[in-house]
């Protein structure tokens, strides 16, 4: 890994980043009573029980912002406009909005940058191959927020998405018909054209809302006489490196009580995850000067005290390098998992391995992405999708490399 660098991706719309260590609402996945079971799965962690549910931002926290601009806009670099445009024509934008965003009403200079505003009603009509194809020279421009960082729908599935919600089934068809593929994954970011036909401010709000959902996974350690409790202890004390961890007691605790008992795992979990796990990013980060990101959550996991060290990408890169050893698969509970890119080794994300393939997550800097589980598959879906880089598993040196 290149100890220099690392890329600070941002996965999440940074246009409804809001600042806000505040709890998240959950939400219901469907047909269950706040999770639906997902498989039961056995190895050196126990017996682990899977429940996914939603989550999504707080409304205390969305309303510190405005609502998106009902009026599309791209923006590309006025260095580069021509060649974008060419590429976007060549790629199949129908010659209506080429022409629209050619009129001087409808483009306008921002800094170095050149915005143009396409005509709703024909980014609605846009086939699927197309608009995949011009929002891929699109995603090339950061200003371009809800495309760099668009609503992930990872099931493929958006009626599951956006089930037991209050949404009206003709803006969850509307979402469906301007969603397009993004590597294994949907992908949806034509918010500002799903503002035009919402009936007033408070469906507005609702709408965003859900839009800021994340996908995450409770799990539920199954304890009973047959557990093999030395193993089990044993995996969760992350092989006696958590000194004076009550992991192993607690375990042992919960057997003695009544035999079948559940032990949700945040509380196998270190101090710092466990209090943050299922929440969003306070104001009282953004004194550090930069909001906690992957990184900073990795590097931090088994730490009583957050280090603001972390927060900076040199220094962050160096801790990679300087703390942990590189390892292959199977991973174990407290290794680091980093996404690597292909051209140079850098890190642009990480997490934390917990088990049954399940990691400890925070997927962008931005304020609307909260610490959550979700499986390595998950993940994948949200950083992988263009086979850009490697996956590598990385373990403190003090633990060896087994």
């Amino acid at each position: 890994m290149n100890k220099n660098a690392l890329s600070l991706i941002t996965q999440k719309p940074a246009s409804l980043g809001i600042p806000g260590l505040m709890a998240s609402q959950a939400s219901k996945s469907p047909g269950g009573t706040g999770a639906s079971k997902a498989a039961t799965a056995k190895g050196p962690w126990g017996r682990l029980e899977q429940f996914p549910f939603f989550l999504e931002a707080p409304a205390h926290l969305l309303d510190r912002f405005p609502l998106p601009n009902p009026k599309p806009r791209w923006f590309v670099n006025s260095s580069e406009a021509s060649q974008a445009l060419d590429r976007m024509s060549r790629s199949g934008m129908p010659p209506e909005i080429l022409h629209a965003i050619n009129q001087p009403a409808n483009r306008a200079f921002h800094g170095d940058q050149i915005v143009f505003f396409p005509p709703p009603a024909a980014l609605l009509k846009l086939d699927c191959k197309t608009r995949t194809s011009i929002y891929r020279e699109l995603r090339r421009y950061p200003a371009n927020a809800d495309i760099v960082g668009p609503v992930l729908i990872p099931n493929n599935n958006v009626e599951e998405w956006f089930a037991n919600t209050q949404i009206r089934p003709e803006l969850i068809q509307l979402i469906k018909q301007m969603s397009y593929p993004r590597g294994d994954a949907l992908a949806f970011s034509d918010i500002s054209v799903l503002m035009g036909f919402v009936k007033g401010e408070a469906e507005a709000r609702a709408l965003v809302s859900v839009l800021t959902r994340t996908r995450t996974l409770m799990l539920k350690l199954v304890l009973d006489s047959n557990s093999k409790l030395t193993e089990t202890k044993n995996y969760w004390s992350a092989g006696g490196q958590r000194k004076g961890h009550t992991s192993t007691s607690l375990i042992q605790a919960m057997i003695d009580t009544q035999d079948g008992e559940k032990l949700d795992i945040v509380h196998l979990l270190p101090p710092l995850p466990r209090r943050l796990l299922y929440t969003y990013a306070d104001l009282s980060s953004v004194v550090e000067g930069e909001m906690p990101d992957c990184h900073w959550s990795s590097l931090n996991f088994f730490n009583s005290h957050p280090e603001p060290f972390y927060l900076e990408a040199r220094l962050a890169a160096s801790a990679f390098t300087e703390r942990l050893i590189p390892i292959k698969p199977p991973f174990k509970f407290g290794d680091t998992i980093v996404f690597l890119d292909n051209q140079k080794g850098n890190a642009f994300h990480s997490c934390v391995y917990l088990a049954d393939d399940v990691v400890f997550t925070k997927n962008g800097r931005n304020l609307l992405s909260p610490w959550v589980l979700q499986t390595m598959e998950h993940v994948r879906k949200t950083y992988l999708f263009e086979n850009n880089g490697r996956i590598q598993g990385y373990r403190a040196r003090e633990s060896g490399t087994v």
